[in-house]
Protein backbone atom coordinates (compact mmCIF):
# COMPACT_ATOMS: atom_id res chain seq x y z
CA UNK A 1 0.00 0.00 0.00
CA UNK A 2 1.61 3.68 -0.98
CA UNK A 3 2.69 4.88 2.34
CA UNK A 4 0.54 8.22 1.79
CA UNK A 5 -2.36 6.35 2.95
CA UNK A 6 -0.41 5.78 6.48
CA UNK A 7 0.15 9.16 6.82
CA UNK A 8 -3.51 10.12 6.50
CA UNK A 9 -4.44 7.62 9.01
CA UNK A 10 -1.17 9.49 11.07
CA UNK A 11 -3.13 13.01 10.17
CA UNK A 12 -6.37 10.99 10.75
CA UNK A 13 -5.10 10.13 14.28
CA UNK A 14 -4.18 13.20 15.74
CA UNK A 15 -7.14 14.74 14.55
CA UNK A 16 -9.28 12.48 16.09
CA UNK A 17 -8.28 13.09 20.05
CA UNK A 18 -7.30 16.97 18.71
CA UNK A 19 -10.87 18.14 17.52
CA UNK A 20 -12.93 15.18 18.84
CA UNK A 21 -11.84 17.05 22.43
CA UNK A 22 -11.39 20.56 21.39
CA UNK A 23 -14.46 20.91 19.29
CA UNK A 24 -17.07 17.94 20.34
CA UNK A 25 -15.81 16.95 23.90
CA UNK A 26 -15.51 20.95 25.16
CA UNK A 27 -19.43 21.18 25.64
CA UNK A 28 -19.66 18.33 27.97
CA UNK A 29 -16.68 19.34 29.69
CA UNK A 30 -17.40 23.00 30.36
CA UNK A 31 -20.82 22.05 31.79
CA UNK A 32 -19.70 20.57 35.29
CA UNK A 33 -16.40 23.45 34.80
CA UNK A 34 -19.11 25.91 34.89
CA UNK A 35 -20.98 24.57 37.96
CA UNK A 36 -17.93 23.94 40.13
CA UNK A 37 -16.38 27.35 39.52
CA UNK A 38 -19.65 28.99 39.83
CA UNK A 39 -18.44 30.65 36.60
CA UNK A 40 -21.21 32.92 33.93
CA UNK A 41 -21.47 32.42 30.43
CA UNK A 42 -19.63 35.60 30.02
CA UNK A 43 -16.55 34.11 31.80
CA UNK A 44 -16.85 30.83 30.28
CA UNK A 45 -16.86 32.08 26.77
CA UNK A 46 -13.48 33.90 27.66
CA UNK A 47 -11.63 30.08 27.13
CA UNK A 48 -12.75 29.98 23.71
CA UNK A 49 -12.07 33.43 23.13
CA UNK A 50 -8.40 33.59 24.24
CA UNK A 51 -7.67 30.29 22.84
CA UNK A 52 -8.73 31.48 19.54
CA UNK A 53 -6.41 34.51 19.94
CA UNK A 54 -3.48 31.40 20.19
CA UNK A 55 -4.92 30.92 16.99
CA UNK A 56 -4.60 34.38 15.74
CA UNK A 57 -0.77 34.69 17.13
CA UNK A 58 1.28 31.48 16.47
CA UNK A 59 -0.02 30.59 12.61
CA UNK A 60 2.38 33.40 11.15
CA UNK A 61 5.46 32.42 13.06
CA UNK A 62 4.45 28.54 12.71
CA UNK A 63 3.93 28.56 9.30
CA UNK A 64 6.97 29.04 7.77
CA UNK A 65 8.23 26.35 9.44
CA UNK A 66 6.12 23.81 8.21
CA UNK A 67 7.58 24.20 4.83
CA UNK A 68 11.12 25.12 5.87
CA UNK A 69 11.20 23.18 8.94
CA UNK A 70 8.82 19.72 9.65
CA UNK A 71 5.44 19.50 9.55
CA UNK A 72 6.10 16.55 11.56
CA UNK A 73 8.37 17.78 14.49
CA UNK A 74 5.72 20.61 15.01
CA UNK A 75 2.97 17.77 15.08
CA UNK A 76 5.01 16.14 17.30
CA UNK A 77 5.46 18.91 19.75
CA UNK A 78 1.48 19.58 19.50
CA UNK A 79 0.98 16.32 20.90
CA UNK A 80 3.48 16.85 24.00
CA UNK A 81 1.21 20.33 24.09
CA UNK A 82 -2.07 18.43 24.22
CA UNK A 83 -0.95 15.68 27.10
CA UNK A 84 0.67 18.87 29.31
CA UNK A 85 -2.98 20.49 28.30
CA UNK A 86 -5.15 18.09 29.85
CA UNK A 87 -3.15 17.10 32.43
CA UNK A 88 -2.93 20.64 33.42
CA UNK A 89 -6.91 21.42 32.82
CA UNK A 90 -7.83 18.98 35.51
CA UNK A 91 -5.83 20.60 38.27
CA UNK A 92 -6.80 24.09 37.88
CA UNK A 93 -8.57 25.77 40.97
CA UNK A 94 -10.61 28.43 39.37
CA UNK A 95 -11.80 29.28 35.70
CA UNK A 96 -9.22 32.03 35.15
CA UNK A 97 -7.08 29.56 35.65
CA UNK A 98 -8.87 26.85 33.43
CA UNK A 99 -8.96 30.06 30.95
CA UNK A 100 -5.26 30.34 30.61
CA UNK A 101 -3.94 26.64 30.61
CA UNK A 102 -6.68 26.16 27.62
CA UNK A 103 -5.71 29.19 25.73
CA UNK A 104 -2.34 28.70 26.15
CA UNK A 105 -1.74 24.83 25.98
CA UNK A 106 -5.01 23.30 24.19
CA UNK A 107 -4.89 26.60 21.82
CA UNK A 108 -0.99 25.92 20.76
CA UNK A 109 -1.89 21.99 19.97
CA UNK A 110 -4.74 22.41 18.34
CA UNK A 111 -2.64 25.17 16.00
CA UNK A 112 0.31 22.56 16.15
CA UNK A 113 -1.96 19.46 15.36
CA UNK A 114 -4.71 21.22 12.80
CA UNK A 115 -5.31 21.51 9.20
CA UNK A 116 -1.95 24.09 8.92
CA UNK A 117 0.34 21.02 9.60
CA UNK A 118 -1.82 17.92 8.36
CA UNK A 119 -3.49 19.32 5.27
CA UNK A 120 0.06 20.10 4.40
CA UNK A 121 1.64 16.98 4.91
CA UNK A 122 -1.08 15.32 3.21
CA UNK A 123 -1.33 18.08 0.24
CA UNK A 124 2.56 16.92 0.11
CA UNK A 125 1.70 12.94 -0.94
CA UNK A 126 -0.75 13.25 -3.15
CA UNK A 127 -2.04 15.27 -6.44
CA UNK A 128 -5.05 13.06 -8.69
CA UNK A 129 -6.49 12.44 -4.92
CA UNK A 130 -5.78 15.24 -2.98
CA UNK A 131 -9.11 15.95 -2.23
CA UNK A 132 -10.15 12.41 -0.96
CA UNK A 133 -7.12 12.03 1.26
CA UNK A 134 -7.85 15.31 2.61
CA UNK A 135 -11.58 14.67 3.01
CA UNK A 136 -10.56 10.87 4.81
CA UNK A 137 -7.65 12.77 6.74
CA UNK A 138 -10.75 15.24 8.19
CA UNK A 139 -12.87 12.56 9.34
CA UNK A 140 -10.90 12.06 11.75
CA UNK A 141 -12.48 15.08 13.48
CA UNK A 142 -15.73 13.27 13.07
CA UNK A 143 -14.86 10.09 14.69
CA UNK A 144 -13.32 11.86 17.15
CA UNK A 145 -16.49 13.30 18.01
CA UNK A 146 -18.73 10.40 17.73
CA UNK A 147 -16.46 8.24 19.83
CA UNK A 148 -15.11 11.12 22.89
CA UNK A 149 -18.38 12.45 23.01
CA UNK A 150 -19.72 9.36 24.77
CA UNK A 151 -16.74 8.30 26.39
CA UNK A 152 -16.38 11.56 27.94
CA UNK A 153 -20.17 11.64 28.64
CA UNK A 154 -19.61 7.85 30.18
CA UNK A 155 -16.49 9.14 32.59
CA UNK A 156 -18.07 12.68 34.21
CA UNK A 157 -20.37 10.65 35.27
CA UNK A 158 -17.79 8.04 37.24
CA UNK A 159 -15.05 9.79 37.33
CA UNK A 160 -15.49 13.72 37.31
CA UNK A 161 -13.92 15.93 35.18
CA UNK A 162 -10.79 16.00 36.61
CA UNK A 163 -10.32 12.34 36.01
CA UNK A 164 -11.96 12.33 32.80
CA UNK A 165 -9.34 15.09 32.09
CA UNK A 166 -6.23 13.11 33.21
CA UNK A 167 -7.76 10.05 31.27
CA UNK A 168 -7.63 11.36 28.05
CA UNK A 169 -3.98 12.89 28.66
CA UNK A 170 -3.03 9.23 28.93
CA UNK A 171 -4.87 8.20 25.49
CA UNK A 172 -3.05 10.53 23.57
CA UNK A 173 0.03 9.85 24.83
CA UNK A 174 -0.83 6.07 24.05
CA UNK A 175 -2.31 6.73 20.68
CA UNK A 176 -1.24 9.32 19.22
CA UNK A 177 2.57 9.76 20.18
CA UNK A 178 3.38 6.34 18.78
CA UNK A 179 1.81 7.67 15.11
CA UNK A 180 3.76 10.84 15.31
CA UNK A 181 7.30 9.40 16.18
CA UNK A 182 7.00 6.13 13.74
CA UNK A 183 4.80 6.39 11.21
CA UNK A 184 4.35 10.43 9.99
CA UNK A 185 7.10 11.76 7.33
CA UNK A 186 7.06 14.99 5.82
CA UNK A 187 7.87 13.98 2.01
CA UNK A 188 7.54 11.68 -0.22
CA UNK A 189 11.62 11.76 -0.73
CA UNK A 190 11.83 11.05 3.05
CA UNK A 191 10.43 7.59 2.23
CA UNK A 192 12.38 7.31 -1.65
CA UNK A 193 8.53 7.57 -3.48
CA UNK A 194 7.10 10.50 -5.60
CA UNK A 195 3.35 11.69 -4.19
CA UNK A 196 0.72 9.74 -5.56
CA UNK A 197 0.07 10.47 -9.11
CA UNK A 198 3.03 11.90 -10.18
CA UNK A 199 5.09 10.21 -12.88
CA UNK A 200 7.45 13.38 -12.55
CA UNK A 201 9.31 14.59 -9.43
CA UNK A 202 7.63 15.85 -7.21
CA UNK A 203 6.70 19.42 -7.26
CA UNK A 204 8.56 20.76 -4.16
CA UNK A 205 11.72 18.86 -6.21
CA UNK A 206 10.95 20.51 -9.78
CA UNK A 207 10.67 23.59 -7.64
CA UNK A 208 13.82 23.68 -5.61
CA UNK A 209 15.75 22.48 -8.87
CA UNK A 210 14.46 25.56 -10.70
CA UNK A 211 15.45 27.62 -7.83
CA UNK A 212 12.01 29.08 -7.65
CA UNK A 213 10.89 30.22 -3.82
CA UNK A 214 6.91 29.80 -4.19
CA UNK A 215 4.90 32.81 -2.64
CA UNK A 216 5.96 35.42 -0.48
CA UNK A 217 4.60 36.94 2.46
CA UNK A 218 3.75 40.06 0.35
CA UNK A 219 2.60 38.15 -2.63
CA UNK A 220 0.02 36.02 -0.24
CA UNK A 221 -1.13 39.55 1.04
CA UNK A 222 -1.90 41.15 -2.26
CA UNK A 223 -3.57 38.03 -3.33
CA UNK A 224 -7.77 38.75 -3.62
CA UNK A 225 -8.29 34.91 -3.16
CA UNK A 226 -6.53 34.97 0.15
CA UNK A 227 -8.38 37.46 1.34
CA UNK A 228 -12.02 36.33 0.48
CA UNK A 229 -11.36 32.49 1.42
CA UNK A 230 -10.18 33.26 4.94
CA UNK A 231 -13.10 35.90 4.91
CA UNK A 232 -15.23 33.35 3.88
CA UNK A 233 -14.33 30.54 6.00
CA UNK A 234 -13.49 32.96 8.93
CA UNK A 235 -17.49 33.51 9.16
CA UNK A 236 -18.39 30.03 8.25
CA UNK A 237 -16.20 28.94 11.55
CA UNK A 238 -16.92 31.50 13.99
CA UNK A 239 -20.94 30.82 13.90
CA UNK A 240 -20.02 27.04 13.57
CA UNK A 241 -17.88 26.91 16.48
CA UNK A 242 -19.52 29.54 18.58
CA UNK A 243 -22.66 27.28 18.23
CA UNK A 244 -21.10 24.14 19.20
CA UNK A 245 -18.71 25.19 21.88
CA UNK A 246 -22.33 26.39 23.48
CA UNK A 247 -24.87 23.96 22.55
CA UNK A 248 -24.40 22.20 25.98
CA UNK A 249 -25.09 25.95 27.90
CA UNK A 250 -27.94 25.88 24.74
CA UNK A 251 -29.95 22.80 25.10
CA UNK A 252 -29.65 22.55 29.25
CA UNK A 253 -30.87 26.34 29.54
CA UNK A 254 -34.32 24.93 27.00
CA UNK A 255 -34.78 22.62 29.96
CA UNK A 256 -33.37 19.49 28.54
CA UNK A 257 -31.17 17.39 30.24
CA UNK A 258 -27.71 17.00 29.44
CA UNK A 259 -27.63 13.34 28.25
CA UNK A 260 -28.91 14.74 24.71
CA UNK A 261 -26.35 17.38 24.12
CA UNK A 262 -24.53 13.69 23.73
CA UNK A 263 -26.50 12.61 21.07
CA UNK A 264 -26.76 16.51 19.36
CA UNK A 265 -22.88 16.56 19.23
CA UNK A 266 -22.79 13.07 18.04
CA UNK A 267 -25.31 13.41 15.52
CA UNK A 268 -23.12 16.81 14.21
CA UNK A 269 -20.04 14.18 13.97
CA UNK A 270 -21.74 11.57 12.34
CA UNK A 271 -23.05 13.78 9.71
CA UNK A 272 -19.65 15.48 9.83
CA UNK A 273 -17.99 12.60 8.77
CA UNK A 274 -20.57 11.44 5.74
CA UNK A 275 -19.59 15.52 4.37
CA UNK A 276 -16.22 14.91 4.93
CA UNK A 277 -16.21 11.92 2.48
CA UNK A 278 -18.53 13.53 0.37
CA UNK A 279 -17.30 16.82 0.16
CA UNK A 280 -13.47 15.00 -0.06
CA UNK A 281 -14.39 13.31 -3.19
CA UNK A 282 -16.81 16.00 -4.60
CA UNK A 283 -13.65 18.24 -4.22
CA UNK A 284 -11.72 16.37 -7.14
CA UNK A 285 -14.59 16.89 -9.05
CA UNK A 286 -16.45 19.26 -9.13
CA UNK A 287 -16.22 23.38 -8.16
CA UNK A 288 -14.67 23.88 -5.00
CA UNK A 289 -17.24 27.38 -4.89
CA UNK A 290 -19.77 25.22 -5.51
CA UNK A 291 -19.07 22.97 -2.64
CA UNK A 292 -18.10 25.78 -0.02
CA UNK A 293 -21.81 27.27 -0.92
CA UNK A 294 -23.56 24.10 -0.62
CA UNK A 295 -21.22 23.98 3.45
CA UNK A 296 -22.79 27.94 3.86
CA UNK A 297 -26.40 26.83 2.89
CA UNK A 298 -26.39 23.95 5.60
CA UNK A 299 -24.65 26.14 8.23
CA UNK A 300 -27.28 28.94 7.93
CA UNK A 301 -30.17 26.51 7.98
CA UNK A 302 -29.39 24.81 11.14
CA UNK A 303 -28.10 27.57 13.22
CA UNK A 304 -31.34 29.15 11.76
CA UNK A 305 -33.55 26.38 12.85
CA UNK A 306 -31.42 26.89 16.79
CA UNK A 307 -32.36 30.37 16.44
CA UNK A 308 -36.20 29.04 16.72
CA UNK A 309 -35.88 27.23 19.93
CA UNK A 310 -37.60 24.23 18.79
CA UNK A 311 -38.45 21.35 20.14
CA UNK A 312 -35.60 18.58 20.61
CA UNK A 313 -36.48 16.57 17.15
CA UNK A 314 -35.82 19.67 15.64
CA UNK A 315 -33.28 20.28 17.33
CA UNK A 316 -31.37 16.86 15.90
CA UNK A 317 -32.30 18.29 12.66
CA UNK A 318 -30.15 21.39 13.25
CA UNK A 319 -27.59 19.28 14.55
CA UNK A 320 -27.26 17.06 11.13
CA UNK A 321 -27.43 20.14 8.85
CA UNK A 322 -24.66 21.54 10.87
CA UNK A 323 -22.61 18.37 10.61
CA UNK A 324 -23.13 17.95 7.20
CA UNK A 325 -21.71 21.82 6.78
CA UNK A 326 -18.72 20.61 9.18
CA UNK A 327 -17.77 18.11 6.48
CA UNK A 328 -17.38 20.77 3.92
CA UNK A 329 -15.35 22.91 5.50
CA UNK A 330 -11.68 21.17 6.36
CA UNK A 331 -11.74 19.09 2.96
CA UNK A 332 -12.91 22.29 0.39
CA UNK A 333 -10.50 24.74 2.51
CA UNK A 334 -6.99 22.80 1.90
CA UNK A 335 -8.42 21.61 -1.58
CA UNK A 336 -8.94 25.78 -2.44
CA UNK A 337 -5.78 26.69 -0.68
CA UNK A 338 -4.10 24.01 -2.79
CA UNK A 339 -5.33 25.10 -6.21
CA UNK A 340 -4.86 28.78 -5.53
CA UNK A 341 -1.13 29.15 -4.21
CA UNK A 342 0.38 25.11 -4.83
CA UNK A 343 2.05 23.13 -2.56
CA UNK A 344 5.51 24.94 -2.17
CA UNK A 345 4.13 27.79 0.24
CA UNK A 346 1.25 25.80 1.70
CA UNK A 347 2.18 25.90 5.02
CA UNK A 348 3.22 29.82 4.82
CA UNK A 349 -0.53 30.70 3.18
CA UNK A 350 -2.04 28.74 5.90
CA UNK A 351 0.16 29.87 8.54
CA UNK A 352 -1.30 33.89 7.32
CA UNK A 353 -4.93 32.82 6.92
CA UNK A 354 -5.34 31.47 9.93
CA UNK A 355 -5.30 34.52 12.04
CA UNK A 356 -7.81 36.07 9.41
CA UNK A 357 -10.06 33.04 10.48
CA UNK A 358 -9.02 33.58 14.49
CA UNK A 359 -9.79 36.95 14.27
CA UNK A 360 -13.41 36.55 12.51
CA UNK A 361 -13.99 33.79 15.04
CA UNK A 362 -12.77 35.26 18.36
CA UNK A 363 -16.12 37.55 18.56
CA UNK A 364 -18.25 34.77 18.05
CA UNK A 365 -18.20 33.40 21.29
CA UNK A 366 -18.44 36.92 23.34
CA UNK A 367 -21.41 37.41 21.11
CA UNK A 368 -23.40 33.93 22.28
CA UNK A 369 -22.19 34.99 25.85
CA UNK A 370 -23.65 38.81 25.66
CA UNK A 371 -26.31 37.49 24.16
CA UNK A 372 -27.35 34.70 27.08
CA UNK A 373 -26.50 36.85 29.83
CA UNK A 374 -28.41 40.13 28.39
CA UNK A 375 -31.52 37.97 27.18
CA UNK A 376 -31.21 35.20 28.57
CA UNK A 377 -31.30 33.20 25.12
CA UNK A 378 -28.74 32.36 22.33
CA UNK A 379 -31.10 33.19 19.64
CA UNK A 380 -30.27 36.93 19.14
CA UNK A 381 -26.63 35.67 18.36
CA UNK A 382 -27.65 32.75 16.53
CA UNK A 383 -29.63 35.10 13.99
CA UNK A 384 -26.66 37.27 13.58
CA UNK A 385 -24.69 33.85 12.48
CA UNK A 386 -27.26 33.48 9.72
CA UNK A 387 -26.73 37.17 8.72
CA UNK A 388 -22.84 36.78 8.48
CA UNK A 389 -23.33 33.16 6.91
CA UNK A 390 -25.35 34.82 3.77
CA UNK A 391 -22.44 37.59 4.12
CA UNK A 392 -19.84 34.86 3.31
CA UNK A 393 -22.13 33.43 0.40
CA UNK A 394 -21.82 36.85 -1.12
CA UNK A 395 -18.10 37.52 -1.09
CA UNK A 396 -17.76 33.68 -2.63
CA UNK A 397 -19.09 35.19 -5.64
CA UNK A 398 -15.78 37.17 -6.26
CA UNK A 399 -13.69 34.14 -5.68
CA UNK A 400 -11.48 33.34 -8.84
CA UNK A 401 -9.21 30.64 -8.57
CA UNK A 402 -6.39 30.59 -10.68
CA UNK A 403 -5.12 27.33 -12.94
CA UNK A 404 -3.59 25.01 -10.71
CA UNK A 405 0.04 25.40 -9.64
CA UNK A 406 3.18 24.36 -7.71
CA UNK A 407 5.52 26.52 -8.86
CA UNK A 408 4.78 30.11 -7.20
CA UNK A 409 2.59 32.67 -7.67
CA UNK A 410 0.37 32.94 -11.07
CA UNK A 411 -2.07 35.45 -12.27
CA UNK A 412 -5.87 35.05 -11.00
CA UNK A 413 -8.17 34.70 -13.38
CA UNK A 414 -10.54 37.98 -14.06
Amino acid sequence: MFHGWWIVASVFTAQLFMVGFYTYGYPLIIVPVKEDFGASDKQVNLIMTFGTIVGLVAPPLIGPLVDRWSARGLMLLGTVFLITALGTLSVTQDIYQFVAAFALLVGGANVLLGPMTGSTVVSRWFTTSRGRALGIAATGTSIGGIALPRLIDAALTDWGWRSTLQALAIAVLLFVLPWMLLVLRDHPADKGLEPEGAAAPSPEEATRAAGVEGWTTGEVLASRSFWLIGCCLGLLFMSYTAVLSNLGLYVTGLGVEISAVTTLVTSIALCGLIGKIVFGYAADRIGLKVGLWIALALAGGGIGLLSLEPGYPFMVLAAVLMGLAAGGMLPVWGAMVAAAFGTVSYGRVMGLMMPVISLLVMPGFMVAGASSDATGSFSLAWQIFVGLIAFAALLLLALRLPAESDTGPIAEEA
